[in-house]
């Protein structure tokens, strides 16, 4: 067994198998679970979530809710109107909630002294801004920057499987709509007006790659700055140097 990792969760289908998943091969698993109080509500799902998998997982599992809403404020809500003039999507809000997150998983692993993170985005949903494969490349540098080996768990997994593998465990799956669920994990107001066409219509959402990746070299920068603020400098600069190429 390994020692601990920290999980980005929010106790739906892909990062509860992910949780399994790591809780089978760490002694120690830190659920990590965040809300930028600008449209996020039902945060207390992920705690009955975690209930079921500390029951299947004694002594493994722990979690925490966080606050993310000062570097929220900073990253989406002040450049707001300008970020959306910029880059002509409402990307932004989702890119920049889900880059507030995962320095704030930065900071909580330095601080507690744990070397590896991980999340649940999966190939599946990478309609997602934050689950494509840039966004996710660009994020892996940023955790290397700071000493921490990052990596979604079993993104190319197929979600068939992943479902099969809590019905299998007994674990609540909620009131399934084709592949997708209800009631499972917090939701974001804004993040569904998003993707409303995309639910609906299935038209993919207008966020180009290039903006993206222009987007995280830009807010890595008030990153940075956050997390010197709680007096963590980064070990290398490969985020930037990954941009120069």
């Amino acid at each position: 067994m390994k020692n601990k990792i920290s999980l980005m969760f929010s106790g739906g289908v892909d990062s509860t198998y992910a949780a399994v998943q790591m809780a089978r091969q760490y002694d120690e698993v830190r659920l990590l679970t965040f809300h930028n109080e600008y449209g996020h509500y039902r945060i207390g799902r992920t705690a009955k979530r975690c209930a079921e998998l500390k029951s299947l997982f004694s002594g493994r599992v722990f979690h925490e809710i966080i606050s993310t809403r000062t570097l929220f404020e900073r990253i989406v809500v002040d450049p707001l109107q300008d970020d959306l003039e910029k880059y002509g999507s409402g990307f932004v809000w989702c890119m920049g909630c889900k880059l507030a997150m995962h320095a704030m998983q930065i900071a909580y692993d330095i601080e507690h002294e744990i070397q590896e993170a991980a999340d649940g985005s999966s190939a599946d949903t990478s309609e997602m801004v934050e689950q494509t494969l840039i966004s996710i490349s660009m994020l892996t540098y940023l955790y290397e920057d700071y000493g921490i080996a990052f990596a979604p768990v079993a993104y190319d997994e197929p979600r068939r499987s992943k479902i099969a593998e809590l019905e299998h465990l007994k674990l609540r799956l909620g009131l399934r709509i084709g592949d997708r669920f209800l009631g499972l994990q917090p939701k974001c107001k804004p993040g569904e007006i998003y993707y409303l066409p995309y639910l609906l219509l299935h038209q993919p959402p207008k966020h180009e790659e290039q903006n993206v990746g222009r987007y995280i070299r830009e807010k890595s920068g008030l990153v940075r700055e956050f997390l010197a603020g709680r007096g963590i400098q980064p070990v290398k600069d490969g985020i930037h140097a990954m941009l120069r190429r």
